[in-house]
């Protein structure tokens, strides 16, 4: 039966790494895209290839939020089966949880930002570049604390992992 959870757990901390690597792949992206429309990047502001960023990193900002609330969601169940299990939950195990939502709710608000860069770019909004690069300078910060925050989750569970390890080799000294 533990067995079966740490399998879980090893799921849940590859779950979180490709929230990680999604949420920083949006976030490069979105870094492009803000330098496409800069004149001082590459001669002249380029709105066409701002765009394909943009889309590309609203993708990769989807992949990263969906990620994040599915860990948060794989996350609860496994605490809830320890608990009706009854092994012992460590508050750590609780924080890292609780720090997934609010990496889901980081990640969405950059989301929304991405899409709204998008919309900035399309010829109903009269190619308004400064909308544009707002809303993609604010939606890297998101995403840049969504993906701090996913690391620090994954940094928690490496650790609660080496703790459970350490626990176990200690018992079995003993017997």
């Amino acid at each position: 039966m533990k067995k079966n959870i740490k399998v879980e757990t090893r799921i849940l901390i590859t779950v979180e790494l490709m929230s990680a690597l999604c949420g920083t792949i949006g976030i490069i992206l979105g870094i492009l895209s803000l330098l496409s429309l800069s004149s001082k990047t590459w001669g002249e502001a380029d709105p066409e290839a701002s765009f394909i960023f943009t889309i590309l990193t609203v993708c990769f900002d989807t992949l990263s939020t969906a990620t994040a609330i599915i860990a948060f969601k794989y996350g609860g169940t496994i605490l809830k089966r320890k608990c009706e299990k009854g092994l012992k939950i460590l508050p750590l195990e609780k924080f890292a949880n609780r720090l997934d939502l609010y990496s889901f709710f980081f990640g969405l608000v950059g989301l929304t930002l991405s899409t709204l860069s998008l919309l900035f770019l399309f010829d109903f909004f009269k190619q308004s570049n400064t909308g544009s690069e707002i809303s993609t300078v604010l939606s890297i910060i998101c995403d840049s604390i969504s993906a701090a925050i996913v690391i620090w989750v994954v940094k928690i569970m490496l650790k609660i992992s080496y703790l459970e390890h350490q626990m176990k080799k200690g018992k079995n000294k003993i017997k």
